[in-house]
């Protein structure tokens, strides 16, 4: 399919999904208020026409993307602006992207800074991508923003998921590292959890995602991170039997010292030697994944 037509049928607009928040949403400091009486359009950047391949056409626009902006650039035309921007960055390299971000993000940093922040990071958003706005934060430098660029940085995409232990219901524990298949789908979960219970149903009832997983060629460690046991014992029925279920005993998941989990659910896509393909991916973007490489 032409990418740049694909875009074009991409929501303008970010309809923000529903998930379970733990804890407060951190800010970034930037000013989200913006002057609405603001009418000029913003131009995206025109490849010349001699440029056909569509992979060339869309890193020219991804180099140039933000040349044309103007602080009178209209609000609601800046964010439209901004979401084709975010579905152009997976047709790139991510040090383009990264690039691409920072260059607007110097050109407009308040406005800029709340887009991607909500966008890219807050845990609703259904294109967040956390290593794309940890590598905004470590540019933006502040004492605060660089924090959270080391949150961000933990089991980027390309790196191994980092171990850890969990007990499953007989009182028998296990690590990561020890699950096996072609390819681990991670899973922080709560009992009682709506959109966790949506997630289950979708694995389940997609037959190609549900004969993998009983096959253990996509092996599901599903875990819960908080103290309530006897509601996550009460739970337990409602998740299959062959995935490997269990809680942290250690209490370590939940302090951001390894895992940096913003929000349940939390979903992680797992090579089988445990590197990370996909980090906290909304339930879309997970589901096209699989389709993509399981059998």
């Amino acid at each position: 399919m032409n990418v740049l037509r694909s875009i074009v049928r991409i929501g303008l607009i970010v309809c923000l999904a529903t998930a379970c928040i733990r804890g407060a949403r951190i800010r970034t400091g930037v000013n989200p208020k913006v002057d609405r009486t603001q009418t000029i359009e913003f131009k995206v950047p025109v490849p010349p026409g001699m440029m056909e391949d569509p992979q060339e056409r869309t890193e020219y626009i991804l180099n140039n993307y933000w040349q044309n902006y103007k602080p009178e650039v209209d609000s609601v035309s800046l964010e439209q602006a901004f979401s084709n921007w975010v579905a152009l960055t997976s047709y790139v390299d991510r040090p383009l992207a990264v690039k691409s971000l920072e260059e607007g993000y110097d050109k407009a940093p308040e406005r800029i800074g709340e887009l991607a922040e909500r966008y890219l990071y807050d845990p609703n958003s259904p294109y967040r991508d956390e290593d794309l706005y940890g590598a905004l934060a470590a540019h933006i430098g502040t004492p605060e923003m660089l924090a959270l660029s080391k949150l961000c940085a933990l089991n980027a995409v390309g790196t191994k998921a980092a171990d850890f232990v969990f007990e499953d219901a007989r009182g028998k524990r296990h690590t990561l590292y020890e699950i096996k298949g072609n390819y681990i789908l991670l899973f922080f979960s709560n009992p009682g959890c709506n959109a966790c219970k949506e997630i289950i149903d979708q694995l389940v009832g997609t037959e190609f995602i549900n004969d993998a997983m009983k096959s253990g060629y996509l092996a599901v460690v599903n875990i819960y991170i908080d103290e309530d046991l006897d509601a996550w014992r009460e739970y337990l029925p409602n998740y299959p039997k062959f995935w490997h279920t269990g809680f942290d005993p250690l209490f370590i998941l939940r302090n951001d010292s390894i895992y940096h989990i913003r929000a349940i659910p939390s979903v992680y896509v797992l090579s089988s030697d445990k590197t990370v393909l996909l980090k906290d991916a909304p339930t879309e973007r997970m589901l096209e994944y699989l389709e993509s490489v399981l059998p």
